[in-house]
């Protein structure tokens, strides 16, 4: 009787075993079909701040435009209520588009100018790059601000374009 006994309680802890086994397979597939990927909001934040540089680069075009030939002008920026909650000196080249010295440090100065925060996204830093060909001249520059997982645009201030957001 003792020999059946242990048998049972073998029978039964496989049993529970088993039912654990089965339950917690089950959790993970419901857990994985049902999940979804959540956005990665520092990519999103600078989404935001770059749909803005577009949009202040454009906006300083034309304000140079009415204002032609000036070398700076004065970039007003408002909030979405359209109240005015800054003002930033822009340098503008003979083309019209914002610019600043050909280094890392003018290409900060770029961006500070034409959005008006600090290269700062969601707490992360973004990294503002100069780059040239090897004819160095104002013509043939970019900056490139980037986030160090990689995500990037650049400005060309010869003709103001901004490429794409890119990965």
């Amino acid at each position: 009787m003792n020999k059946n006994k242990k048998d049972s309680d073998t029978t039964k802890n496989l049993i529970k075993a088993s039912i654990a086994l089965v339950f917690a397979i089950s959790l993970g597939l419901a857990i994985n079909f049902f999940h979804i990927g959540e956005e990665d909001t520092t990519v999103k934040a600078l989404t935001e701040q770059f749909d803005t540089f577009k949009r202040h680069v454009v906006s300083s075009h034309w304000q140079w435009r009415v204002r032609q030939p000036t070398t700076m002008i004065m970039l007003i920026h408002y909030d979405d209520s359209g109240s005015e909650i800054n003002r930033t000196p822009v340098r503008m080249n003979h083309n019209g588009w914002p610019t600043a010295d050909l280094s890392d440090a003018g290409c900060e100065k770029i961006w500070q100018s034409v959005v008006a925060s600090p290269l700062r996204v969601d707490g992360f830093k973004i990294h503002a790059q100069y780059y040239a060909e090897l004819d160095v001249s104002e013509e043939n520059y970019w900056c490139r601000y980037s986030l160090s997982k990689g995500t990037y645009f650049d400005y060309y201030p010869a003709s103001g374009s901004v490429s794409p957001l890119k990965d």
